[in-house]
């Protein structure tokens, strides 16, 4: 038995453990009482949205996408009403048996449903995951007639971009996709289209609009049982292009189904009439969901159906560069440029020859004839006089090898050989060569279109635009004095008009006058006979030589310009210059009035004596001199 001292020990300690165990227990009080207060006075506010917000949700409502209309209003990229199925994942009480419901209805393949819930799987899950879109309503009502059923599954009204020219305009028009997780982080929604092409990229600020938002309250389950607030969503504004669908048609139908592009400008403001690539593609394809499949057709396919040639394939602009030839010479006052020359068919240069077109030549010529009837050696011969450096500098001044300003992206800049730290010097034939547009020498068919304006207008080279009613911006005057390119300008007439013009024979009849430049770009080396002429035998597509044909419209008072390439399509008079003429009937056709109305002499019927007298006039001058 213990000691009484022991006991009071005993007591003592035990008391003190009383006290530390209750002091230890009001702290945890105190402790959890300022925590009480604390959440329940100064979180009260943040505290009670939250708690609003878990049983509420907020729903983007997306926008209608802005149209795409040409000059006329006629609709390039519409919209068509459908209906989209989405799912929020964190709402779904049974994932696998809720898409095996869906895929039941919409009729799904074992794939596709793994692929949805891969989707479902990288989506955030308080957030609608779009399964599929552009459904009718016939393949919508069993799913939303069932929807209280299944929570999470939803199905809106919406609407889906429709292209009614398809291929006609696929390059110029564009494609969307959808939204991928960059773009989410950009502010983008799940589920909504982004433009990844054309116009429709690049134009996306305008034609997407704003989107809105509903704020709806959901039970335990996730079922929706009110709307509490709505924020409308505001439609994206349509864009009117400078496109004319009709000059759209006409130039397409008169390529037919060769490789090419087609260009057709407004001299005066750089608008863009026409912009024809083909093959195209058709880009309502992507709009039902494009397949992979089919994705790798046309990136495979040798004709490259995706590759907008207007303005992103550059290519030797072969005799259309002689114009610019013939500009620098009278810009830089060389005295060959008015003299005359005799063509013989070929020159000899040290081993080499260098033939024209021509193997028996076009004889004794001057400047007017040389660019009428497109003769080599007179250019040879300028080129050589001029030089590299002032070919170039006259080249930059014209507007090739430097992009357009088009909204298009990818413009290719095309190239024009010059001086650099590595390459001071030409060799003579290099020089030579390039003066008739071949060797390392390119522009793109849009490129060549504007030169065609600028010789039309007087000389101002203006930024193209597929905007209607733009306004116009001159990048430059070139500094040519009217006089010399007048010269210029009843040459390119000529050389439609004219018994040996290069373009005579499908300008003939032409319901307007027209002046322009063929061209026939070399692909590789073509044997010749003993006499110098062509040895025609069977030559595979790929070798065949690239036409061109570049000019405007009417000649007295040009509205028009334009430049047709056709890939592979031998000689430019015969294969390009009558997709012109197509181009000019039908802009003749069809502005009839305004034409009739112009300040001019008439322009109907084949060229004036006006015309014709001030050309014979031109070429006594420069004989004479």
């Amino acid at each position: 038995m213990k000691s009484p001292q022991d006991q009071q020990q005993l007591r003592i300690d035990f008391s003190r453990r009383i006290m530390i165990a209750g002091g230890v227990m009001l702290l945890l009080l105190l402790l959890l009482c300022s925590r009480l207060l604390y959440l329940q006075w100064m979180q009260h506010a943040g505290l009670l949205l939250q708690s609003d917000r878990n049983r509420m949700d907020a729903v983007p409502e997306l926008p209608v996408r802005g149209e795409i209309v040409d000059r006329r209003g006629r609709v390039l990229a519409g919209n068509k009403l459908s209906y989209r199925l989405s799912l929020i994942p964190e709402r779904v009480e049974n994932l696998d048996a809720t898409l095996r419901f869906i895929a039941g209805q919409l009729r799904w393949s074992p794939a596709r449903s793994n692929r949805m819930r891969q989707r479902i799987r990288h989506r955030r899950p308080d957030r609608p995951v779009l399964l599929q879109d552009k459904l009718s309503w016939r393949q919508a009502a069993p799913i939303a007639s069932r929807q209280h059923h299944w929570p999470g599954v939803q199905v809106t009204a919406a609407s889906h971009r429709i292209y009614p020219y398809g291929a006609l305009t696929a390059h110029l028009i564009g494609y969307l996709a959808l939204a991928d997780s960059e773009d989410l982080e950009r502010g983008y929604h799940s589920g909504e289209s982004i433009g990844r092409s054309g116009m429709e990229r690049a134009m996306e600020a305008v034609l997407r609009g704003t989107p809105g938002s509903r704020i709806e309250e959901v039970d335990s389950h996730g079922r929706r049982t009110r709307t509490l607030m709505r924020v409308p969503p505001i439609d994206g504004k349509n864009v009117r292009l400078s496109i004319d669908i009709d000059l759209q048609q006409a130039a397409a139908k008169a390529l037919g189904n060769r490789t090419g592009a087609v260009v057709v400008l407004d001299v005066q403001t750089g608008e863009v009439l026409t912009l024809l690539s083909q093959p195209g593609f058709d880009n309502n394809r992507f709009i039902t969901g494009l397949s992979a499949k089919q994705w790798q057709q046309w990136v495979n396919d040798p004709s490259n159906p995706l590759l907008n040639r207007a303005i992103q394939a550059a290519y030797p602009p072969a005799s259309t560069l002689k114009l610019v030839v013939a500009l620098s010479g009278l810009e830089h006052h060389n005295p060959f440029v008015r003299s005359t020359d005799l063509c013989e068919g070929h020159i000899q240069l040290a081993d080499r020859e260098l033939r024209c077109w021509k193997s028996h030549g076009h004889g004794r010529i001057n400047l007017t004839t040389a660019i009428t009837r497109s003769c080599d050696v007179f250019f040879y011969h300028l080129g050589d006089r001029l030089g590299m450096e002032k070919m170039r500098e006259s080249a930059l001044e014209w507007g090739l090898a430097a992009p357009t300003g088009i909204e298009l992206s990818a413009e290719a800049r095309g190239h024009f050989p010059g001086s650099s730290p590595r390459r001071r010097h030409w060799y003579q034939g290099e020089t030579m060569i390039t003066a008739i547009g071949q060797g390392s020498v390119t522009a793109t068919p849009i490129q060549i279109a504007r030169l065609a304006a600028a010789i039309a207008n007087g000389g101002k080279v203006l930024t193209t635009t597929l905007l209607a009613d733009a306004t116009p911006h001159v990048v430059r005057q070139a500094e040519i004095s009217k006089s010399d390119l007048r010269l210029v300008q009843y040459a390119m007439h000529l050389t439609t008009s004219a018994l040996h013009g290069t373009a005579r024979a499908a300008f003939a009849g032409a319901l307007l006058s027209a002046a322009g430049k063929t061209g026939t770009a070399e692909v590789i080396h073509t044997q010749r006979d003993k006499e110098g002429k062509k040895i025609h035998r069977h030559v595979k597509r790929q070798q065949r030589d690239h036409a061109w044909f570049m000019g405007y419209a009417p000649f007295e008072h040009p509205r028009i310009a334009m430049a047709v390439f056709v890939e592979h399509g031998g000689h430019g008079g015969h294969a390009a210059a009558p997709v012109a003429r197509a181009i000019v009937d039908t802009f003749a056709r069809k502005y009839h009035d305004s034409i009739a109305n112009s300040p001019s002499v008439d322009f109907f019927a084949r060229p004036s004596v006006t015309a014709m007298t001030a050309s014979r006039e031109v070429i006594h001058h420069v004989t004479d001199n």
